[in-house]
């Protein structure tokens, strides 16, 4: 084992960690950054989204469970066709030290808190488990928050 492994150049080692490790691109989808993570379902990335919150020292203040939601006012409306297949549920949460700067830069930002983060899947796709947030504002106290926020769908999407 160790003679095979000797035999692989020490840049192809190297090149295979950092595909490993490529961060996944969001797309800008209306007004929300959507990202797909592949070969995870969608309880481990409702797990993973739960854990990366936790470990930055947050705590989730809620979870809206926008998806039940969403069906149990559906036939009222008129609608047949369900828009999501699983999850369909935005985790909330803040980072103190971030919130206190955003609002002391300008009270009225409390509207940008918390922040939320939303994992679901689709019936025409119920494979892909997507996770978005909405569009950051162009803001530069919120920059740090935007960076946040994509940390943690990138660790989630390990």
């Amino acid at each position: 084992m160790m003679k095979a492994l000797m035999s692989i150049p020490l840049f192809a080692l190297a090149w295979s960690s950092l595909a490993v490790s490529a961060p996944i691109k969001p797309q800008k989808i209306s007004e929300a950054m959507v990202y797909t993570l592949p070969g995870k379902t969608y309880e481990q990335v409702r797990e993973d989204l739960t854990a990366a919150i936790e470990e930055r020292g947050m705590v989730i203040s809620a979870v809206s469970h926008v998806k039940d939601m969403i069906d149990r006012t559906s036939a009222d409306l008129g609608y047949k066709q369900a828009i999501y297949a699983t999850g369909g549920e935005t985790v909330l949460f803040c980072k103190a030290d971030l919130s206190q700067a955003m609002m002391r830069d300008n009270v009225h930002n409390i509207a940008l808190c918390p922040y939320g983060i939303s994992v679901y899947t689709l019936p025409t796709e119920p494979n892909k488990v997507f996770v978005s947030y909405k569009v950051p504002p162009k803001l530069k106290v919120y920059q740090p928050i935007h960076r946040l926020l994509d940390d943690i769908v990138q660790s989630v999407a390990e």
